[in-house]
């Protein structure tokens, strides 16, 4: 079952540097993107992305240089890939990862209201425990009304949170 309590008094964005990329939509969209389309130059996800190319630059400079991605070809124009990414922060009791699936989460805040009220309300641990039981509810193991319980939500936020995190765990 997913973890039952979001502690938030360890908040994943504690992590460092490379937490950064949880707390910047732009950036985890760059290494979703780069994920799922790997070998891609920059001009596409300026065109695909819709953010400016000196943006685009600068955030590819910061994910390559904090491992999250790699160049991917010797020649021009350079293309990228993204690395597979599952990191820990254990603080106390509490253990939080950050995997890919999460890091897209934060990317879909950007373009999606549910998830970013969810992410404003509940914080990065509340956004990767709600990740944890849409694991669970797309495997029909938890609805959203045990959810609500074991998380103190109204079932509405959970029913809400579960589907908007749906394309994450299904792709």
């Amino acid at each position: 079952m997913a973890t039952r309590d979001a502690n938030r008094a360890t908040p994943l964005g504690t992590g460092g540097t490379a937490f950064e990329l949880l707390l910047n939509a732009r950036k985890a969209w760059i290494y979703t993107y780069l994920r799922r389309h790997p070998e891609t130059p920059v001009r596409a996800l300026v065109d695909e992305l819709d953010i400016p190319q000196r943006t685009v630059y600068e955030y590819v400079d910061e994910l390559e240089a904090a491992g999250f991605i790699e160049q991917s070809n010797e020649g021009r124009p350079a293309t990228y890939t993204a690395l597979d990414v599952d990191l820990q922060l254990i603080q106390g009791d509490a253990e939080r990862r950050i995997t890919p699936a999460l890091i897209e989460a934060v990317a879909r805040g950007q373009r999606d209201d549910d998830i970013e009220t969810y992410l404003d309300r509940h914080g990065l641990d509340g956004l990767a425990v709600a990740l944890d039981y849409a694991r669970e509810h797309a495997d029909g193991s938890v609805t959203h009304r045990i959810m609500a319980r074991e998380q103190s939500i109204t079932p509405m936020e959970a029913g809400i949170i579960l589907d908007a995190l749906r394309p994450v765990v299904e792709e």
